[in-house]
């Protein structure tokens, strides 16, 4: 089958010249999970969507806290998003009850829904893997994952995907635990722009594909079928 560029979770709204981001999207054919941090932000962008382009709805773990009043939007809005994304939970600075809450509430109402979540779990993946559990419908993707080995494992067992990035495929964690991560359960992301290294959105897939390529010793063309594969089983 044929292979193709994808990105599970890009800032679109955040891009400096979105226009051009865009233009990009289209001229590569790159299939694009365009994240949102608040859901009023979803209901502005989703409008937008296109071939190429899948808006999600989301809420930051950051900004659950600061904007309780929009947990009525993200409610009314969940039967009309399949994407779900960025939530999670981040506890660097600390346990977050509003976060939590607001996680176990979301995954409460979507538990058995073919929707597609890209998660952010900074020093909670724990949490993360405790609140949703192991019998879930939806397809989870921890998005930049940090944490440890054991929850790792853990979460490739209940079926999770990683989806994996330019500024972190050769960092000496994600290298240490790629033997924990099977080639069917990797996809693409570039979290543009806060992984912004110079690299444009097309190149910065291509990059992140070639060092998978390495790390797995699998031809560079095998490797991007695999996970055009992997893409092409999470959407089905």
């Amino acid at each position: 089958m044929r292979s193709f560029l994808f990105d599970t979770h890009f800032h679109l709204d955040l891009i400096p010249d979105g226009e051009k981001a865009k233009a990009e999207i289209l001229n590569n054919g790159i299939y694009t999970i365009a994240v949102t941090n608040l859901p009023d932000l979803f209901m502005k962008e989703v409008t937008s969507d296109s071939k190429y382009i899948k808006h999600a709805l989301g809420f930051h773990p950051e900004l659950v806290s600061k904007h309780l009043g929009q947990k009525e939007i993200m409610w009314k809005l969940l039967s009309h998003a399949r994407y779900i994304g960025e939530v999670g939970l981040d506890f660097s600075n600390g346990f977050e009850r509003d976060q939590e809450v607001f996680f176990r509430e979301l995954i409460e109402k979507i538990i058995h829904e073919k929707k597609i979540l890209t998660i952010h779990s900074r020093k909670a993946i724990s949490e993360v893997l405790d609140i949703i559990g192991n019998d879930f419908s939806f397809k989870p993707i921890l998005h930049w994952y940090s944490g440890g080995v054991k929850e790792l494992s853990t979460a490739v067992t209940r079926g999770y995907y990683i989806s994996v990035n330019h500024k972190m495929v050769n960092t000496h964690k994600f290298v240490s635990m790629i033997k924990y991560i099977p080639v069917d359960r990797l996809l693409l992301e570039t979290d543009l722009p806060f992984s912004d290294n110079g690299l444009s959105h097309s190149n910065a897939l291509s990059f992140t594909i070639e060092q998978l390529s390495r790390l797995y010793k699998i031809d560079r063309d095998a490797m991007q079928e695999q996970l055009s594969n992997n893409f092409r089983n999470i959407l089905s």
